[in-house]
């Protein structure tokens, strides 16, 4: 996408995942490169792993699992324009031998059974139709002994239907209102079906903070990008005014949601339940 090429119409009637391709937005998962960073300590992934990401989009996530642990990495993704920025990401970078982005669709991996060490799908399966096919593949691909990674978003409170069925026009994809326990239920579902036995042996949960205050900034640095700064000055009017849109507005839904780290292990056979549990104690 050209920006020097885009009317004020087309700039004003872009969706979110059409707009981070124009600004070229890094687009991080939840809690950023902290959670890569959560993810590669607690699941031993090394310079040894080979690590899928389901949904690559700009390429964050798999780049910092390359750079934090020197894994290899394959990112997939169905949008060519996200893809070719992920490409320009890793070569900037140095790490185009070590981070690879494929065109794939994630019900239907091109992959042999068990070829990686950790399958990352972040948030991904919430804009997928058929989930469950699209997690059966995330288990057929997975080695046995390794982790599935889902940093799944969900509401922790009830949100209007109207901020619902905004934000769904504003990324081009209809949202639904999960809770935290349904996406236990659907990966831990999902396991029990297709008898590929899953442990779950991380888990931890986190709140968004109100970020309204850092909105402006933000726009502002976008508008620095060397690829913006040749815009018009209308041209960049308008990307503020929609970046302001997405961003107040994500914002506000936010405040109503939570997100978590789950990591799984795939087992060879189902252990069973533990009878006695536990609980951190917190210091005062």
């Amino acid at each position: 996408m050209e920006p020097l090429n885009l009317s004020l119409d087309e700039i004003e009637g872009l969706d979110y995942s059409r707009f981070v391709s124009l600004i070229d937005e890094r687009n991080r998962c939840s809690g950023g490169v902290k959670t890569v960073h959560e993810v590669i300590v607690n699941s031993g992934i090394n310079r040894k792993s080979n690590v899928l990401e389901i949904g690559c989009n700009t390429g964050f996530t798999s780049i910092n699992l390359a750079y934090l642990s020197g894994c290899d990495v394959t990112g997939i993704d169905i949008n060519e324009r996200s893809l070719e920025l992920s490409r320009q990401y890793a070569q900037r970078n140095n790490l185009e031998n070590k981070v690879n982005f494929l065109h794939e669709n994630a019900e239907a991996l091109s992959f042999p059974d068990e070829t990686f060490d950790l399958v990352w799908a972040s948030n991904v399966t919430s804009f997928l139709k058929n989930k469950n096919s699209a997690i059966s593949e995330y288990l057929r691909v997975l080695r046995t002994g390794g982790t599935l990674t889902i940093i799944p978003i969900y509401y922790i409170k009830n949100p209007p239907i109207e901020l619902v069925s905004e934000v769904s026009r504003a990324i081009g994809n209809k949202i639904g209102i999960y809770t935290k326990h349904y996406w236990k239920k659907l990966f831990e579902g999902v396991s029990e079906t297709s008898d590929v036995p899953l442990e779950l042996y991380y888990e931890r949960d986190f709140v968004y903070e109100d970020v309204k205050g850092r909105i402006d900034t933000l726009i502002d640095t976008i508008l620095d990008k060397p690829h913006m700064v040749v815009m018009s000055n209308t041209q960049k009017e308008a990307v503020w005014k929609r970046a302001k849109y997405f961003y107040n507005l994500f914002n506000e839904n936010l405040e109503l949601c939570g997100y978590s780290i789950f990591l799984y292990q795939k087992r060879k056979e189902k252990d069973e339940k533990e009878l006695f549990l536990t609980k951190k104690v917190e210091d005062d």
